[in-house]
């Protein structure tokens, strides 16, 4: 019988002091085997492995609220939402300029509009589009993924009910995104796997292991597709998916055949009022009889309170273990909600980055003295609420160092600090996505200490000179053992 093959890897892990602040521990030395930990030892000096004396070993992190699809596609489509344009003539010259090295019969596909931080404030007409791209076609998906606002040749190629809805809207479309990707042509086999290659590269990059894909219309066919991506190895991290509907489980299963889990069913309110109605508790109920979590998108106070409501009436689950019920977002949520949360016993997977990409829009439209509100993750983890980071991709890039500063220091790329009471320290902020991620997973602890015999060998490699969570950048990302170098 052959012996299996152990790797090893040696380096100094990232630690937590007696102080309760990360510093660099003493050298140890790691071995692997079947994609686990089978031993760490520590070590008076470093000696044979992967790494050398200026290596710095810390856990991998996760992202709890990604849309892997809309990701993907982001990554072949004129992307607005890194360098906004300042004005609607400098986002239509960059439509026009995109148009121009796209194929005549393509369609123009843009993403990453916020009309906040245009100095107008609007978004672009329909006419006004058609103008830029010289008749073509133009679809401009919003920062939200809620919207889109398309040109008249658009138009002029949609279904009549859609087409109607638009050329009301001067060229905007609200709420109907599913419908218009079908209608675009979106998501083309290989334009889609080329995105999700990408993406998934990138998410490597930064360190990023695990991911749930909180999209509200998952079902079992883009379960499958998913599935494929992860045993084709396009998507190396491991996937959770969340439903839309929880009568599809046993399909979705056979759909997944093992190589991504179902995590739950997401529910997608858009005001309070939504949450009172038959239909919205019915989902909620449909899921508990399958033993499965919901996840809510809740934004708004109005919304996180009928969700809270909802949630309390409830019967409940069939089956446990299944990770607890979770809250999306809650971007404003008062002190009074802040208890409600932590006595619902349910988790809050927010997105600090925000703070940092869309401050300009939360310094316009929030009132300052609501400003300790936004994102307060101080008074959640006070409060003893169960709180995961996340990015929301492709709202803001899926890069841990926006959601690290917005946490730490809650100021945006402006300059505004929203609430300096409601920071955390380095290590709560990467508590955020490493052991807080795997406890809404229903996993063990994989945060600090997180060096044992027989985790699950997810980690990075970090220069020891970078480590700092604001200078966030693996050398090297390794999964269930196996090493993935980094291209910086």
């Amino acid at each position: 019988m052959s012996r299996r093959r152990r790797t090893v890897v040696s380096g100094c892990p990232l630690v937590r002091n007696a102080t309760g602040t990360l510093e660099i521990g003493h050298p140890v030395r790691v071995e692997i085997e079947a994609g686990r930990m089978v031993s760490v030892e520590t070590t008076g000096a470093l000696r044979d492995g992967r790494a050398g004396e200026d290596a710095l070993l810390a856990p991998a992190l996760s992202d709890a609220h990604i849309h892997l699809f809309a990701a993907a596609t982001a990554k072949t489509r004129l992307d607005l939402a890194e360098d906004p344009p300042k004005t609607v003539a400098g986002l239509l010259d960059r439509v026009g300029a995109y148009a121009k090295g796209q194929p005549a019969a393509c369609w123009v596909r843009v993403r990453g509009h916020d009309e906040s931080r245009l100095d107008e404030g609007r978004h672009p007409t329909a006419e006004e589009l058609d103008g830029a791209a010289g008749g073509r076609p133009v679809r401009i998906r919003h920062a939200t993924l809620h919207a889109s606002i398309l040109s008249v040749a658009a138009l002029d190629r949609i279904p009549g009910d859609l087409a109607r809805l638009g050329r009301a809207g001067h060229g905007l479309i609200v709420g109907r995104e599913e419908a218009l990707s079908s209608a675009c042509g979106d998501r083309k086999d290989e334009e889609l796997e080329h995105g999700l290659d990408a993406l998934g590269r990138e998410l490597l990059d930064a360190g990023i292991t695990a991911v749930d894909d909180t999209t509200a219309t998952n079902d079992p066919v883009r379960v499958r597709r998913l599935a494929a991506a992860v045993r084709s190895g396009v998507l190396r991290q491991r996937v959770r998916v969340w439903m839309r509907e929880a009568d599809e489980l046993v399909s979705a299963k056979e759909a997944a055949n093992g190589a991504v889990e179902i995590a739950g069913v997401k529910l997608l309110p858009t005001c309070g009022e939504q949450t009172r109605e038959v239909g919205f508790r019915a989902a909620i109920e449909r899921a508990r009889r399958r033993g499965l979590p919901v996840a809510i998108h809740a934004v708004d106070p109005d919304v996180i309170d009928g969700a809270l409501d909802a949630l309390a009436s409830a019967p409940p689950r069939a089956a446990q273990g299944a990770g607890p019920d979770r809250l999306e977002h809650c971007s404003l949520c008062p002190p009074h909600l802040v208890e409600r949360v932590a006595a619902a016993n349910v988790a809050v997977v927010t997105q600090p980055g925000f703070l940092v990409r869309r401050g300009g829009k939360y310094r316009r439209e929030v009132e300052e003295p609501l400003w300790p509100w936004l994102y307060p993750i101080r008074s959640w983890k006070a409060a003893g609420v169960l709180v995961v980071g996340s990015s929301d991709a492709p709202v803001i890039r899926a890069d841990p160092r926006l959601g690290f500063r917005g946490a730490m220091t809650r100021r945006s790329s402006e300059g505004t600090t929203f609430g300096a009471a409601e920071s955390i320290s380095e290590v709560a902020a990467l508590d955020l996505y490493t052991s807080s991620a795997a406890a809404v997973r229903g996993e063990a602890d994989a945060g600090l200490p997180w060096l044992r015999v027989g985790a699950r060998a997810d980690f990075v490699v970090l220069d020891r000179n970078c480590w700092r969570l604001e200078q966030w950048q693996p050398r090297t990302t390794i999964i269930a053992g196996e090493p993935h170098e980094v291209c910086v």
